[in-house]
């Protein structure tokens, strides 16, 4: 018994590296959104599919409809690759829609597309319709990207409420590696590094903080190095 439920994980394993998922996205943070009540649970890449897992929420308390048009297309940032949806689940495709009953009320749905080439880095999910489109631009895909922007959004709220060592942490988790492709968050947190050791007089580690910002190459490090020549001085 046990040999014939080893042979059945087996071939399952089997299966679905050939037919499942290889990729797997959660939570994806989104640079430009047209309706911020939409978010992407999760993206699964399949050798088959692309399949966008989202969820809207309703802050209307009356008249809220959402529905899905066919003219919907996923492109690949860098290579402007654009495919369109070719299925989709649990919502209607325009011109019906899925209605409301109550604010907080959550819908959950997904978006099928065909397979990107590649292994994309951005993504852009764009609606071509005549009413109420959504387009979804930079679409991260990169774990540590999405892990650094959340670390920076939990550092900036330490900061704000003056928890100087825990938003210092966070900060320099952050720099630690810095992605071929760095967004703003890089840049901001060596800046916050540099200034928050001055705030709190530890000036050596200040100036450190921000000679390692020269060094870091960043495409931003410039402005943020001139500010902090105005607020580092003796």
């Amino acid at each position: 018994m046990r040999r014939i439920a080893l042979i059945i994980i087996i071939l399952a394993s089997f299966l679905t590296g050939v037919n499942g998922q290889h990729r797997i996205v959660e939570n994806p943070a989104i640079v430009q959104q047209s309706h911020p009540e939409l978010q992407i649970e999760k993206i699964l890449f399949y050798a088959d599919s692309v399949v966008v897992r989202f969820v809207i929420l309703n802050k209307l308390s009356e008249g809220g409809w959402f529905c899905a048009d066919k003219n919907t297309y996923i492109e690949d940032s860098d290579s402007f690759t654009r495919l369109r949806v070719i299925g989709k689940s649990d919502i209607p495709w325009c011109p019906n829609a899925h209605t409301f009953t109550k604010v907080g009320e959550e819908l959950h749905f997904s978006l099928i597309f065909p397979p990107l080439p590649g292994e994309p880095e951005t993504l852009n999910i764009i609606e071509v319709c005549d009413k109420s489109c959504f387009e979804l631009k930079g679409i991260i895909l990169s774990e540590k990207l999405n892990r650094d922007l959340r670390l920076f959004d939990e550092a900036m709220r330490f900061y704000s409420e003056n928890n100087y060592a825990k938003a210092l942490v966070l900060f320099g988790e952050i720099v630690e590696e810095i992605p071929p492709k760095p967004t703003h968050v890089y840049g901001y947190s060596f800046y916050n590094l540099a200034r928050i050791c001055w705030e709190i007089g530890e000036r050596d580690t200040a100036k450190e903080w921000a000679r390692q910002l020269e060094l870091s190459g960043l495409p931003n490090s410039q402005y943020f190095l001139r500010n902090l020549k105005q607020e580092m001085v003796e």
